[in-house]
């Protein structure tokens, strides 16, 4: 007897570990700090990624990701070129199963994943993936609008016999298409619980990404604390525009962020981005720029973009991208940064750091 699933005989069915899909990217870069009354810095790094996506069967998927970095921060796989030639640290990035049974609107994931929201750096940096789980339900009203619905729950931090720090989130997103142009708006509430470990672990355990937040002090000037609670509000409405050039889409992003649980009125952020081009085609180019203005505490700043200083900031962004041959692509990149409330010692200059890369993608 011939035993049929899905109407294609079972012998006929191909194994999981053939329907392996195996992919990644590697990049070198250049990187140099330059402010007024600091001294020069110069630095090389690189990123690596390896990745394996497959279906276990037809409702579920598992994705494996190995990671470059520094295992000490979230928010960051680049690896400096330093330390005495000595070997890199290689980590696991990412290591979830994705289920969507029969191809329904409904999708649940579990173990560390990407974002499967849309954000922006000023919040979460692109290479942080969220340890928990998530339930998102995905429909089109018509064939012009589409509702995305979805649940977040993260761990932060376990902590034995003590309360743990966690992340919850719900996101709202509702797509409009009018002919070939696309108009998204989202709305997401990230509400942390007991938050002050991330300070914590910051000024004396594992974590080791930057904190610009304000913190909480003993007697004995110990960090115990963030002065603030963050339960952040962010507001995102994206366009993207056939501009009638192959390759050549215009996407254009704003956002704006409040932390409706900050201790002092330095709680909110406003971000934009500009992006013309960006297909990946050989021989077409990218052109890009960003300005965002992060109060303080606007959002919590380990887990921002990595190549920022932080919160309480101004940054522009430039960038300009080529790809010369297939899956390769020189990239340059301009950050301009300043510090938005000064007079506290620091340097207030503004800080330029340019970036210069090759990447390739396999």
């Amino acid at each position: 007897m011939l035993l049929l699933v899905g109407n294609v005989p079972a012998e006929a069915q191909t194994a999981w570990y053939e329907r392996i899909q195996f992919g990644g990217d590697f990049r070198s870069r250049y990187e140099g700090f330059y402010q007024t009354d600091r001294e020069a810095r110069h630095r090389t790094r690189f990123r690596l990624r390896l990745r394996i996506d497959t279906e276990i069967n037809d409702d579920t998927r598992l994705q494996i990701q190995i990671a470059s970095g520094d295992p000490g921060t979230p928010v960051s796989t680049n690896q400096t070129f330093t330390s005495f030639f000595r070997p890199k640290p290689f980590n696991l990035d990412r290591a979830n199963i994705r289920y969507n049974p029969g191809g329904s609107a409904l999708t649940l994931a579990m173990g560390k994943f990407g974002s499967p929201m849309t954000r922006t750096q000023m919040v979460w940096d692109d290479d942080l993936n969220f340890e928990g789980g998530y339930e998102q339900v995905a429909w089109e009203l018509s064939d012009r609008v589409d509702v995305t619905l979805l649940a977040l729950q993260t761990a932060v931090n376990e902590v034995s016999r003590d309360q743990d720090a966690y992340m919850l989130a719900a996101y709202g997103e509702v797509g409009f298409r009018f002919g070939p142009h696309r108009l998204q708006v989202s709305v997401a509430d990230y509400a942390f619980g007991n938050v002050d470990q991330v300070a914590v672990g910051r000024a004396t355990g594992p974590l080791n990404s930057l904190l610009t937040n304000q913190v909480e002090r003993d007697a004995a000037g110990n960090i115990i604390g963030l002065v603030s609670d963050f339960n952040m509000v962010d507001t995102i409405v994206q366009a993207e525009f056939d501009t009638g050039r192959e390759h050549y889409p215009l996407r254009m992003l704003g956002e704006y962020l409040k932390n409706t649980r900050a201790a002092t009125d330095q709680d909110t952020g406003m971000w934009f981005e500009a992006e013309y081009g960006g297909s990946g085609e050989t021989g077409t180019y990218e052109l890009g720029y960003t300005i965002g203005r992060i109060e303080q505490e606007a959002a919590l700043s380990p887990f921002v973009f990595s190549d920022m200083p932080g919160t309480n900031l101004w940054l522009h962004m430039f960038t300009i991208a080529y790809v010369p041959v297939p899956n390769l692509t020189l990239d340059l990149t301009m950050h301009i940064s300043r510090r938005l409330v000064t007079g506290t010692g620091a340097n207030d200059n503004w800080l330029t750091r340019p970036h210069v890369a090759a990447i390739v993608r396999f």
